[in-house]
C-alpha cells in the first residue's frame, strides 16, 4: 500500500503504528467513558472522576484524528503522537495493572514511529529533505 500523494509505500512499521494507535485511541476514549459512568454511580471524588472521563474522552478523539493523519506521512501528526505517548504513557505506568497497560500500548506506538522503516518513511515525505538530496546538500 502506498500513500496518495508520492507513492511511497507505506513501511510495515507504519501500518502496524496507525492501526495501533486507532486501538490506542479506542481504549482512551473507553476508559474515559468508564470514568464518566463511575462518577456517576459514585459519591465522593465525582468530580475528579468526571474531569478524567472528559480528558480521556477528548485525548482518545484527537490520538484517532493524528493516527488518521499517519497514514497520509504527516510529520506534524508523528510528533504530536510521540509527545502524547509519553506525556500520557510514562505517568500510567505507575496507575496499577489495567492502566499500566494503557501506558506500555502508547509507549509502544511512540516507539513504533522512530524505528528505522518509519523513520526513511517520513525523510522520503518531507519536502525539506527532499530539497536538500537534490540540491546535494546534507
Amino acid at each position: 500500500m502506498s500513500t496518495p500523494k508520492t507513492g511511497t509505500p507505506l513501511p510495515g512499521t507504519m501500518r502496524i503504528a496507525s492501526v495501533a494507535w486507532l486501538v490506542a485511541a479506542v481504549v482512551l476514549i473507553l476508559a474515559g467513558g468508564s470514568f464518566l459512568f463511575t462518577a456517576q454511580t459514585q459519591r465522593q471524588d465525582s468530580q475528579g472522576l468526571l474531569s478524567l472521563g472528559i480528558l480521556g474522552i477528548a485525548l482518545g478523539l484527537l490520538t484517532g484524528f493524528y493516527a488518521l493523519r499517519l497514514r497520509r506521512g504527516k510529520r506534524s501528526s508523528r510528533e504530536t503522537l510521540t509527545t502524547l505517548g509519553l506525556i500520557v504513557g510514562v505517568p500510567l505506568l505507575f496507575r496499577g495493572p489495567s492502566l499500566m497497560a494503557l501506558g506500555l500500548l502508547l509507549l509502544f506506538c511512540s516507539a513504533l514511529l522512530w524505528m528505522p522503516q518509519s523513520s526513511r518513511f517520513y525523510a522520503l515525505r518531507d519536502p525539506v529533505v527532499r530539497k536538500r538530496r537534490l540540491s546535494g546538500r546534507r
